[in-house]
């Protein structure tokens, strides 16, 4: 998924302390709940636009989360093996 090289994303990995990764999860699970919120009430709202911007917003917070997920947890260890198995964008099913 990820067009990085990999040997940026290996000197990354390295660089980045491990707390960094969830630090940028977390957020990113708050802005993709909240994406999924507004596109529930949207449904019922005659708002394409806004619908549209909804899901751009929950798309770029899932490929990120997958980024994430792919390229600085699989080599972390086994502490960041279980956040690597949580739930990313391939693992759901889409409630469009």
């Amino acid at each position: 998924m990820s067009d990085l090289p990999p040997h940026i994303v290996e000197k990354v990995r390295h660089i980045l302390p491990p707390d960094l990764i969830h630090d940028l999860r977390t957020p990113l699970g708050h802005v993709l709940g909240y994406a999924e919120l507004l596109r529930e009430l949207l449904d019922d709202a005659d708002q394409p636009q806004l619908i549209l911007y909804t899901e751009r917003i929950h798309i770029a917070a899932e490929q990120l989360l997958a980024m994430l997920n792919e390229n600085f947890l699989a080599s972390r260890g086994p502490e960041s093996d279980a956040l690597s198995r949580a739930k990313t964008p391939d693992d759901r099913t889409s409630t469009k």
